[in-house]
């Protein structure tokens, strides 16, 4: 039911992503919510409070990943958990594009960040310690793999870790230059086999 703050927040969260922050205008909000402008005021002034909270609250969900929460025996366990995961929240957000709006569905969820890191200087400071935490993430799964023997490999733990999580975001980009991220996680999972099979003993 379109009742609630949640529902103000989903349905922006998915114009931004079709549109970008800059196309968007505070009426399409309003009219695409099934609110009264009174009632959508009570909750937000401007576009710019909305993005701010649709940043804080939904896509920070989709990008956070606890790496302590993923299976750390393996390299391999670890990196197809995290594929997991991202799969798994693309379905979520395609989800909520099918409950919500009407339309095209979007193909690149990655210009809403570039949106956010330009406008809300707080979200390049998480980014850089989400990737930071990442990359240190993957650097100890990875000295874990060489010590058990799973792996071996002439690169440090440091630079593997960089080759795995770089990769990934270098295809992100080509797929923000080719307008569609839909095989994004197909893409990453070959790149990520491919150098797994080419390290693993």
């Amino acid at each position: 039911m379109k009742n609630s703050k949640e529902q103000i927040l989903k349905t922006s969260l998915l114009l931004f992503l079709q549109k970008g922050f800059k196309e968007v205008t505070m009426n399409e909000i309003v009219k695409s919510s099934g609110f009264s402008k009174g009632a959508f005021y009570h909750y937000f002034s401007s576009k710019e409070e909305v993005f701010k909270e649709v940043i804080h609250v939904y896509f920070s969900q989709m990008l956070k990943l606890d790496y302590a929460t993923l299976p750390s025996g393996s390299l391999k366990s670890f990196y197809q958990s995290n594929l997991e995961i991202q799969e798994e929240r693309e379905k979520i957000m395609h989800s909520w594009y099918q409950e919500t709006l009407e339309g095209d569905e979007p193909k690149n969820i990655y210009y809403i960040l570039f949106d956010a890191v330009r406008l809300l200087p707080d979200i390049k400071i998480q980014q850089a310690q989400r990737i930071e935490e990442e990359l240190k993430a993957w650097e100890n799964v990875i000295t874990n793999a060489m010590a058990t023997g799973e792996i071996k490999t002439t690169f440090s733990p440091e630079n593997l870790a960089k080759q795995f999580v770089y990769s990934s975001d270098g295809i992100a980009m080509h797929m923000v230059m080719i307008s569609s991220s839909d095989q994004l996680t197909d893409e990453v999972r070959a790149v990520w086999d491919s150098l797994y099979q080419s390290i693993k003993t």
